[in-house]
């Protein structure tokens, strides 16, 4: 039986694609954009979509239109670890290219800027806590440039001695551009970046907080797990992790984002409900406190202490 989107053996219709499938207004946009541009392309994405073959031309095709249109994409593909990526989605350009327009106006791009808005929140309120028992470290492992930790410092603790933190990021060019970041706010000096990985890292001091956003989304939770148990060590007594990981409701509400992510520009998450990150932090010896998520719920950001331990 014809669902309508296929009008001959080549062509795809884009309204009847998006109304099958409930997209909204900003999947129609962008393939008109593309169809505008380069029909076939927009042929391959919708039966690429469909599950229809595609050869091997067709899918380099499709990529390579992707990296050669966006900005987001090429610095996926180039590295999906890159904190090029989210940084991009942080500070939306003035006049972004149609296809980035897409990734700023999703539900899934506007959901990693709404993660960094919560995380610096609960941040704050954590280190509020742990100032009240004495000085604080905060570890931020992975963290590319350090935008979390940077904000946090330049809005509320300029003036405390009392509350450092240390970036750690084996990308020597995210911690080239969050020196600069640190500096342009005045914070530079309570904030050390440390060019290393942190899973081999060795502070001189334990940590009170360590931050750990994104870090988990692609890894499954066996391998989760071990990051955690491993990174334990850093942690003073009475510490806690702070740790992402995406969420299987971006899924839901914006799988065409998540298939132009995965599918196309080939980057991979792993989706993991509350409960099997709750589980991955019991079998790494976490205690679980809370959770908090973004304005989306597309991520899921859980916090356990080493021991038992108030927040």
């Amino acid at each position: 039986m014809s669902t309508g989107i296929n009008n001959n053996s080549e062509k795809y219709s884009i309204e009847a694609f998006v109304e099958k499938f409930s997209f909204d207004e900003t999947v129609f946009k962008l393939l008109k954009f593309i169809e505008s541009d380069d029909e076939k392309v927009k042929d391959l994405i919708i039966k690429k979509y469909l599950r229809v073959p595609i050869s091997e031309e067709e899918e380099e095709e499709v990529l390579d239109y992707f990296i050669n249109n966006s900005v987001f994409a090429a610095a996926t593909v180039a590295n999906p670890a890159t904190s090029v990526v989210t940084e991009f989605l942080y500070g939306e350009p003035k006049a972004p290219l149609p296809l980035d327009q897409y990734f700023f106006k999703s539900k899934g791009g506007k959901a990693i800027k709404s993660r960094l808005a919560r995380v610096e929140e609960n941040l704050y309120t954590l280190a509020e806590g742990y100032l009240k028992k004495g000085n604080v470290l905060i570890g931020n492992l992975g963290g590319g440039p350090g935008r979390d930790v940077i904000d946090v410092f330049s809005k509320y603790y300029t003036g405390n001695k009392n509350i450092k933190a240390i970036n750690v990021d084996k990308d020597k060019n995210a911690i080239k551009r969050g020196k600069k970041m640190a500096d342009a706010v005045g914070v530079l000096d309570k904030i050390e970046f440390s060019e290393a990985n942190f899973m081999k890292y060795n502070p001189r001091e334990k940590f009170d907080i360590i931050i750990l956003v994104g870090v988990l989304c692609s890894l499954p939770a066996e391998t989760c797990t071990l990051v955690l148990k491993k990174i334990q060590r850093l942690l003073a007594k009475g510490g806690c992790i702070m740790a992402s990981n995406v969420s299987p409701k971006m899924l839901k509400e914006d799988h065409f984002t998540y298939f132009v992510m995965e599918k196309i520009t080939n980057w991979k998450l792993v989706f993991k409900e509350e409960d099997v990150l709750k589980d991955i932090f019991a079998k790494a010896g976490l205690e679980w406190q809370r959770s908090f998520t973004d304005d989306y719920g597309f991520h899921c950001v859980g916090i356990g202490t080493k021991k038992s331990f108030f927040l």
